[in-house]
């Protein structure tokens, strides 16, 4: 595994690691909308694990993604 995912998946983990464990908390202590926040959390994670992956998968095919934006742009 190369620097730059593993670097992403570190990332994403992080984050999706705060919101989670801080929506558990918030449920196990009884906060208001406890229910809510681990929601957000949730999908939160889902989203930036997403990123994470598209931004990886466009840096690998950034030459491809490149020429064809390229081609498009200078089509009439």
């Amino acid at each position: 595994m190369n620097k730059l995912k593993r670097f992403f998946i570190i990332y994403a983990s992080v984050f999706a690691f705060i919101w989670i464990g801080y929506g558990l908390f918030s449920v196990v202590t009884g906060k208001p909308s406890a229910n809510l926040i681990l929601g957000y959390g949730i999908a939160f994670s889902i989203v930036i694990f997403a990123a994470s992956w598209f931004a990886y998968w466009l840096m690998g095919h950034y030459k491809k993604v490149d020429k064809m934006a390229k081609d498009i742009l200078t089509k009439k």
